[in-house]
């Protein structure tokens, strides 16, 4: 990035050194080797991020083309997802019938009338 060599870098020293005098130099070095510090591992992150998302990115562009190359698209996909239970629905779905309630269902069912009585043959009846 930076080409600077061990003459500049004695070049600046000596110059901060007449500038800020023995006293302030240690802490404004240490001062900006903490902001340096920051801004490296802001940088990384920045970076590590960047690239996490072009993986991100690759990944889901190859998943449309196999997508694709299958035949599927999302309203196909939306369709399927919509028919299926709910959660509920398939825990209901795996209990038991417990038999008592089962039997008891069944004494408070009303009786059906034969299927071939219509009203109108009851009228032909009276």
């Amino acid at each position: 990035m930076f080409d600077v060599g061990f003459s500049e870098l004695l070049l600046i020293f000596v110059i901060a050194l007449v500038v800020l005098g023995p006293e302030r130099l240690p802490k404004a070095a240490r001062t900006l080797g903490y902001w340096i510090g920051r801004a490296r591992s802001t940088f990384n992150n920045l970076r590590n991020e960047l690239e996490r998302e072009a993986l991100n990115m690759d990944m889901r562009e190859r998943m449309e083309k196999q997508m694709r190359e299958m035949g599927l698209d999302e309203d196909s996909i939306r369709k399927a997802k919509d028919s299926l239970l709910s959660p509920d629905e398939v825990a209901q779905a795996r209990q038991k019938p417990d038999p008592i309630k089962a039997e008891s269902r069944l004494n408070t069912l009303e009786p059906s009338e034969p299927a071939s009585s219509t009203p109108e043959e009851k009228k032909s009846d009276e």
